[in-house]
């Protein structure tokens, strides 16, 4: 098992996430299990983050056992952290789960002065 640095959270508390490059297909379909509500967005991303969450610490400082062990412990985390929580994991997130090429946002800008390049 690889290392990882600690992260320090705004608490004083740490947390120590698994090296991404060791996630496997099981760990991200573990985090869409964690999803209950796909129709609602907020949800979805609430339960998305606590699903990484889960897959990834394997490590902190809290007296309180790692997600993996026990989710609930999410839920007694400082408030102050749930920020740099969700900072932390999101390259992660987009490694996991990249976003797809959206045609209308990607097309060329009809106020550029030059065409776009070819990839």
């Amino acid at each position: 098992m690889s290392t990882t640095e600690r992260i320090k959270l705004p608490s004083g508390a740490w947390i120590q996430l698994k090296d991404p490059h060791t996630l496997r297909r099981g760990d991200r379909q573990a985090v869409l299990r964690a999803v209950q509500d796909p129709e609602s967005t907020m949800a979805a991303g609430l339960d998305m983050v606590n699903g990484l969450l889960k897959v990834l610490v394997i490590d902190w400082s809290y007296s309180l056992p790692i997600p993996s062990e026990s989710p609930g412990s999410l839920d007694l985390l400082p408030l102050e952290d749930d920020d740099a929580l969700t900072e932390a994991i999101e390259p992660i997130r987009k490694m996991l789960f990249p976003e797809k090429p959206d045609p209308v946002k990607d097309a060329k800008d009809p106020a550029s002065p030059t065409e776009p390049s070819a990839g």
